[in-house]
């Protein structure tokens, strides 16, 4: 079984529904995690089907929480390790290093985690390096994912687990026991180019309702 643990929809900054992307992510026998940024709203959509998880906004960075239901986890990084302990999640840094896109940097010696994302698609290679690194330092089983936001993404990175029906618990315990195995890929140049595009599409997006708002203010 290939699964990719952070995924993105449209419920935080990700181009599409929660269903396309278990579509798509199908096609090429990969389950997802659903892991938007500080939500679980989407899983509803797709219920039975994810993984359920938040990639959350900490004072330090991104992390990742994967539990066997919609988790409603706090924003405060000592808290939400507390919380995936006594819910018995799964938690884990993602692109810790990467300075551009709210990694915990070294913070990821200083709490216990679950796991390591070692490779993430969207990442530096130094930033996946470092992150590799850091991994084998503190003897935490490393992770590889896509970190999707747009379809085409999807398989530049997953992991195998041996399992052959899709049991949240008994995935998340193999991640627990160490029983995953990384396989990072690339994105390719379609993928690249859908990026690119969903990132162009979004920040006018944003500046259009920024606009807007402006506009209403001042009519008021």
């Amino acid at each position: 079984m290939n699964v990719d643990f952070h995924v993105h929809s449209v419920f935080s900054d990700g181009k599409h529904d929660p269903e396309v992307l278990v579509n798509q992510a199908s096609k090429m026998n990969i389950f997802i995690a659903l892991t938007d940024h500080d939500t679980s709203r989407g899983v509803s959509r797709v219920e039975g089907k994810v993984i359920p998880g938040q990639e959350v906004t900490t004072q330090y960075g991104h992390v990742v929480i994967l539990c066997s239901f919609p988790p409603d986890p706090p924003s405060d990084l000592t808290s939400l390790v507390d919380y995936s302990y006594q819910n018995s999640c799964i938690l884990f840094p993602s692109h810790p290093f990467d300075v551009f896109r709210k990694g915990i940097g070294k913070k990821i010696y200083e709490f216990k985690f679950n796991a390591i994302e070692i490779y993430n698609s969207k990442a530096q290679r130094w930033a996946n390096r470092m992150a590799e690194t850091a991994s084998k330092q503190l003897s935490l089983i490393g992770l590889a994912n896509s970190d999707s936001h747009v379809k085409e993404s999807l398989g530049s990175a997953y992991n195998y687990i041996d399992l052959d029906e899709f049991n949240v618990e008994e995935i998340l315990e193999k991640v627990r026991k160490g029983h995953v195995y990384p396989r990072p890929r690339g994105l390719t140049i379609t993928a690249k180019l859908k990026i690119a595009q969903w990132y162009i599409e979004r920040k006018l997006g944003l500046e259009e309702n920024s606009s807007r708002a402006l506009r209403e203010m001042q009519r008021n």
